[in-house]
């Protein structure tokens, strides 16, 4: 009797806990930045409360943004689209000799000049101002394109980035493997 009593126990239990493990769900906790696109409508980033990616939603399609290794350079730059796991632009060179860009896989070369001044600074794409710091605050600047505003995008998650320190609550580990 008490052996069946406890079968019969055992056997809900073990019900109730596999159940509970078929509904979890994993989300990391993120920052949200809100800021209107060039058509108008709402564009959403979500940055890692680490801060090591940002994942932008703008017109429906998904962006994933971040530093190669976490290095903070333009030439580990890297912007990818998660659904179909291709690469849409990438960084290269640097801000120093002149010859920082981003490259995007249609071809198309962003060159970028980086302007400092006492309050702030500006990145100046080809077709003008693409991200100015006044006062050591964001200024709106307004893209011409889609990638104007890519572009733009990952320019405002550096800043957060280069802004915002590591909260107490999160891990960061770190490796000193940085490959070539």
């Amino acid at each position: 009797m008490k052996s069946s009593l406890l079968f019969i126990i055992l056997f809900f239990v073990t019900i109730g806990m596999t159940k509970a493990q078929n509904t979890a769900e994993w989300t990391s906790p993120m920052y949200e930045v809100n800021f209107k696109a060039d058509t108008g409508e709402e564009a959403k980033m979500e940055i890692d409360k680490g801060y090591r990616y940002a994942d932008l939603d703008y017109e429906g399609r998904k962006f994933h943004l971040f530093y190669n290794g976490n290095f903070n350079r333009i030439k580990q730059a890297r912007i990818f689209e998660p659904k179909s796991k291709l690469q849409i632009a990438r960084g290269k060179g640097s801000y120093f000799w002149g010859n920082a860009r981003f490259e995007f896989v249609d071809g198309e070369v962003y060159k970028l000049k980086r302007k400092n001044n006492s309050n702030g600074y500006e990145i100046i794409g080809p077709y003008g101002t693409l991200f100015k710091v006044e006062n050591h605050a964001i200024s709106p600047v307004k893209p011409i394109n889609e990638k104007d505003f890519l572009t733009q995008a990952f320019f405002v998650f550096e800043r957060v980035k280069v802004t915002q320190s590591n909260p107490t609550d999160v891990m960061i580990v770190y490796s000193s493997y940085y490959p070539l």
